[in-house]
């Protein structure tokens, strides 16, 4: 995975799939979650908006980034949109209302990840220009999850975290790689 970070946005190419890439930006002290929502929801915006509580790390947002592109290129969507895929990727469940209630952006975020694929820089600015907030290191990502509420989503128990090399980001990617299998 080849990654490069310029003014806080982070372009990853995705190894998996060459010549796609997704550009990742947490913003923090966000003052306009709502109407951010309210743009989402009337599809103004062609941009994953994750809460941020609810993504464990960078390896978590990739996975998800990863199978939506590749539901994308199979034809095997199960949402409209790649950017609401990379939402349902990271549900624990097969409900994509579910998911988008759990880990997309909330009228209360302050904390929000935007995620967007294969988009030029210029469209990436003018998607986070409507952000009134700080740009911040994705590496912020893991003293903003929310463990307990993740923890309880993906049904991991403690004694999981406490194997050698346990992790929660690991524990969700396997949940997520899981109910892809089943599906």
């Amino acid at each position: 995975v080849w990654m490069v970070e310029m003014s806080g946005v982070t372009t990853i190419d995705l190894d998996v799939f060459p010549g796609h890439k997704v550009a990742v930006c947490l913003m923090r002290e966000v003052t306009n979650a709502k109407e951010l929502r309210v743009q989402v929801k009337e599809g103004k915006f062609d941009a994953a908006f994750l809460n941020a509580t609810m993504v464990v790390d960078e390896f978590h947002l990739l996975a998800a980034v990863t199978k939506a592109v590749g539901a994308h290129l199979s034809g095997g969507m199960k949402t409209k949109q790649i950017h609401t895929e990379v939402i349902f990727a990271l549900a624990a469940s097969k409900s994509i209302l579910d998911s988008l209630n759990n880990f997309g952006i909330a009228d209360d975020s302050t904390s929000v990840v935007v995620a967007m694929i294969d988009k030029a820089d210029s469209e990436v600015e003018a998607v986070l220009s409507h952000v009134q907030g700080r740009r911040a290191p994705l590496s912020d990502l893991g003293g903003l999850c929310n463990t307990q509420r993740l923890m309880k989503l993906y049904k991991v128990q403690p004694h999981e975290l406490s194997l050698p090399g346990g992790s929660l980001s690991d524990s969700a990617v396997c949940r997520i790689a899981v109910l892809e299998s089943a599906s």
